[in-house]
């Protein structure tokens, strides 16, 4: 009845959030950045970041202001590290 969880694939997944997560923080407070451009700072496919954004944006780790709007292939338009995700990348990081 439970599926079983690869764990490999969650660290996966959490070391892509994590490479998207540090690619925001570097930008300055209040920039966004689009799917292009975190594929750019972090060499990640956009299959990969669209799975990363999600992750963070249910982590409130991110912010997602424009939800209706995408630039495919990527399934957002633009996005930025929220304080919150700032402190946690300080903290945890």
């Amino acid at each position: 009845m439970s599926e079983k969880i690869d764990l490999d694939e969650v660290n996966a997944i959490d070391m892509n959030a994590k490479k998207v997560l540090e690619a925001l923080a570097a930008l300055s407070k209040g920039e966004f950045a689009n799917g292009e451009q975190i594929q750019q700072l972090t060499g990640l496919t956009p299959e990969v970041i669209n799975n990363s954004v999600r992750a963070l944006e249910k982590s409130l780790l991110i912010e997602n202001p424009s939800l209706e709007d995408n630039l495919p292939p990527y399934d957002f338009y633009a996005v930025e590290i929220t304080d919150f995700g700032r402190q946690v990348l300080e903290r945890y990081g």
